[in-house]
């Protein structure tokens, strides 16, 4: 095993995009967005600015050497600890992706889609683009996603109706809902009017699955709730469930097992479906870590979910 890795996570199991290795080109929190739901935590730097926010040939170097020591993934993606094209030279990482023979995919907030270098290099190289719009109108907008000075819910979806226009590639927008903050009937139908102005391919619609950890308490819906609605949204949305094959936490080192959980916090039931292993062996690799106060569990709609402790706080 070589030097740990710094912006190359994973792979993860993906409800969407199967076994998904991550990527990530912001500092934590570097975002355009600091959103109620976020499971990273709050914004600490909210910002419009693009930038090589991390180093570009070493984040390319650690992609290489990511392939040659294991390469099994389905998707290389673009995401982590805040929006991915903030970063200036994003294109690239996603082109590196590419030449090493994997999909691509970028999941987007969609705020910076209305600048015509961002989608230029979205279109060109990403198979997959993920944008959110969770909101309706600029209020609600700005009570969900509390965006950056400057940004408005008009620019959201021109960028991303402008995106659907230039990119032939496959474009879904992600819907989350909040209970008692975007998810009555009136609201619901009001965000559905909004997506079908992006006309995407595919429409998934989620909820809360893990805490959020932006300072706010908010809460997700009964899983009833979205297929009731999911007909409402065209394409009919589809509400997504675990597909991925997961690396069995037993074959996993303690790092690896770190790593993967600071930045994509997971469910344990979720972690053995997608592993292939009896909830019971995820929950006894976690042993040691969660006895030297590394990893603590909380629930979240019932659901019990590991998250890694911060230095000091254990």
């Amino acid at each position: 095993m070589g030097a740990p890795y710094k912006h190359v996570f994973g792979p993860v199991p993906s409800r969407r995009l199967g076994l998904s290795l991550g990527v990530d080109l912001n500092p934590r929190k570097v975002c355009s967005e600091d959103c109620v739901f976020c499971q990273v935590g709050a914004t600490t730097v909210k910002t419009l600015e693009r930038k090589e926010w991390v180093d570009t040939a070493e984040a390319l170097g650690e992609l290489r050497r990511w392939a040659q020591e294991d390469g099994k993934a389905d998707y290389v993606t673009l995401s982590g600890d805040g929006e991915p094209t903030l970063h200036s030279r994003f294109g690239e990482v996603l082109r590196e992706g590419r030449k090493l023979g994997y999909k691509t995919a970028l999941l987007s907030n969609g705020s910076l889609m209305h600048l015509p270098e961002v989608r230029r290099e979205a279109a060109a190289c990403a198979d997959v683009v993920k944008v959110t719009l969770s909101a309706w109108d600029e209020a609600s907008f700005r009570k969900i996603h509390r965006p950056a000075l400057g940004l408005t819910f008009a620019d959201l979806l021109e960028g991303e109706c402008a995106l659907r226009r230039e990119f032939g590639g496959q474009l879904w927008v992600e819907v989350m809902l909040l209970r008692r903050v975007n998810d009555a009937p009136e609201q619901v139908e009001a965000i559905a009017a909004r997506v079908a102005e992006v006309r995407p391919d595919a429409v998934h619609l989620n909820t809360l699955t893990r805490p959020a950890l932006a300072g706010v308490a908010v809460h997700g819906v009964p899983e009833a709730w979205l297929h009731t609605v999911a007909e409402w949204f065209e394409p009919r949305a589809a509400v997504p469930h675990f597909k991925g094959r997961s690396k069995a936490p037993a074959e996993m080192g303690d790092d690896e097992v770190l790593e993967l959980l600071e930045r994509h916090p997971l469910g344990t039931a979720a972690w053995a479906k997608a592993a292939g292993v009896p909830e019971d062996a995820v929950v006894a690799r976690l042993a040691g870590l969660v006895a030297a106060g590394r990893v603590a569990y909380e629930t979240c709609d019932g659901q019990r979910v590991t998250r890694v402790v911060p230095p000091g706080r254990a």
